[in-house]
């Protein structure tokens, strides 16, 4: 579970962020930092119900890879699309869309494993794509 680390006010913007913590912007005057565990895709440290799991692993094993890479890749037309009709809160859209495109400009390593490329695609690192059991958990576990 995430866990709230730090609140910065205006003139506290050099805060030192480490490698899984996200800020996350409130106003001009307020960022809070977002920090993730390290834990998020550990496989093993999660219970598998046997019946998703079959269902899961015969789907994934009928898709090719290049397809797999296809279907979870997102633009960020369709991010900003899905933000407007799923979340109500002006402000706590505003707040994910600034999150967004920070990470479209500078990466952001405390997402994975999703990742934000340069030109907006958010998509799963290859490493999750190619693993069935992270994907399960993703979707299954942590969905």
């Amino acid at each position: 579970m995430a866990r709230l680390v730090a609140v910065c006010r205006e003139g506290e913007e050099d805060y030192p962020f480490l490698a899984r913590q996200i800020p996350l912007y409130i106003d001009d005057t307020l960022t809070m930092v977002m920090e993730f565990p390290d834990s998020v895709m550990d496989v093993e440290g999660h219970e598998i119900n046997p019946a998703h799991w079959k269902q899961f692993s015969e789907y994934y094993s009928k898709l090719k890879q290049q397809n797999l890479n296809i279907a979870l890749m997102v633009t960020s037309r369709e991010v900003y699309s899905a933000l407007s009709q799923l979340v109500p809160c002006v402000g706590c859209r505003r707040s994910v869309e600034h999150l967004f495109s920070h990470s479209v400009e500078r990466g952001n390593p405390a997402l994975e494993p999703l990742i934000v490329k340069p030109k907006g695609m958010l998509t799963l690192t290859k490493a999750c794509l190619s693993d069935m059991k992270k994907l399960y958990t993703l979707f299954y576990i942590h969905g």
